[in-house]
């Protein structure tokens, strides 16, 4: 347990029940944290701000790694390059987007200088008859190497290979990328079965620069075999790792926090049931309180506390722990506070919900992803929102 315990006066939350902090400064940390790997194999460090930057909100994180040197970004969709281009007018930030060239998009590609990652011969024959010999046009080729998802299979990339003049006539193609589909856990064969058929499509199509991996390649793998050209880090940015146990580094830092106020505290004997369908039953005489998150908010149900499925899930008061007991609700969730003296809970009549106490990775790897950060970090009506800097300004 860490001995920092943020000190949230009552007028931060206003008439909010949660309040999310924001730390820009530790983003920038965490890619200069990449950036020293990627220079160590002469390897671009891009940075990957899809979802808005998973709630850290690209409004403020894209002008930071701006200014950190970053010059190459990634989103999933177009909308998202277009937000993106308006915050970075600049004709050297290079924007990407990986969910490709969808129907009758290419206008707003063109429009807003943002280049396509290509999934499918198709996109590609679009994208190329956009453009003329002269004013060429920039793509990525995305090469689906088995995940079975995004880029193109080995049938199209044949074809690719014998047509590569026709299909990019009028294109300038600044590389190829690949994605890993299994590097949670320790067993990384996966990875190293998708490196093989990408060296594979490699060796039939013309050279080009080369990113394969997402954050996970420059935390569990060899960093000379799998960097290439660049490296794309995600949710490395937000603090995040494949597994709880494997950070990038142990200088890495946590970027977002979330606190929730906490309401009517009430003693249950021992043998009561908690919540929806009395499905965590007490095991002692229980305190316990009200916190004011739940699933609608992006608090993950499966992070529910049942007899049949213990998680061991928590939230933290005061430098206490506070299990979380019972299913989580719409708006609320029920913790046991009966550890935690009332002198704490009077002083602090708020929960950390993620933060320096409580590990997002953890929370990740029960939730099983990243889905948790996603979840928290979506627009939302209750929550009060800062960087910060922001905070550190108007209540410290």
């Amino acid at each position: 347990m860490q001995n920092f315990f943020r000190i949230i006066p009552h007028e931060a939350f206003g008439t909010k029940p949660i309040i999310i902090i924001r730390d820009i400064n530790a983003v920038v940390h965490n890619y200069l944290l990449f950036k020293k790997k990627a220079d160590n194999t002469n390897s671009i460090c891009a940075a990957v701000l899809k979802d808005d930057v998973h709630g850290l909100l690209m409004v403020d994180v894209a002008p930071a790694l701006y200014k950190a040197g970053a010059r190459h970004f990634f989103v999933e969709e177009l909308f998202e390059g277009i937000e993106l281009r308006e915050i970075l007018p600049y004709d050297d930030a290079l924007i990407y987007t990986m969910a490709g060239l969808l129907n009758d998009e290419e206008p707003y590609f063109k429009q807003s200088n943002i280049s396509p990652c290509i999934n499918c011969l198709e996109q590609l024959a679009r994208w190329n008859n956009c453009w003329d010999n002269i004013s060429k046009g920039k793509a990525m080729i995305h090469l689906d190497t088995h995940m079975n998802r995004l880029g193109m299979l080995d049938d199209e990339v044949e074809l690719l290979a014998k047509n590569f003049n026709t299909y990019t006539s009028n294109l300038k193609i600044t590389g190829y990328m690949s994605h890993f589909y299994d590097i949670k856990g320790n067993d990384h064969s996966n990875c190293y079965k998708q490196l093989k058929v990408m060296q594979h499509f490699l060796s039939l199509l013309p050279k080009a620069p080369v990113t394969f991996a997402c954050t996970d390649s420059v935390i569990l793998l060899d960093n000379a075999t799998f960097n290439f050209d660049m490296i794309r880090p995600g949710i490395g940015l937000a603090g995040g790792a494949p597994n709880a146990q494997t950070p990038i580094s142990s200088e890495a830092k946590h970027t977002f926090e979330v606190y929730t106020k906490i309401s009517q505290i009430k003693n249950v004997k021992k043998g009561e049931t908690i919540g929806y369908g009395g499905a965590y039953t007490t095991k002692r005489n229980t305190k316990l309180a009200l916190a004011h998150i739940g699933y609608k908010d992006g608090y993950l149900r499966s992070f529910s506390e049942m007899d049949s499925k213990p998680q061991g899930v928590y939230m933290v008061i005061g430098n206490y722990k506070a299990p979380l007991i019972g299913k989580i609700s719409l708006g609320i969730s029920t913790i046991d506070v009966t550890d935690i003296p009332d002198e704490i809970l009077k002083k602090f009549p708020y929960a950390e919900v993620v933060g320096p106490n409580n590990d997002l990775k953890q929370l990740a790897d029960i939730g099983g992803c990243y889905e948790v950060l996603a979840a928290l970090g979506r627009p939302n009506k209750k929550v009060a929102n800062f960087t910060l800097a922001q905070f550190e300004e108007r209540y410290s």
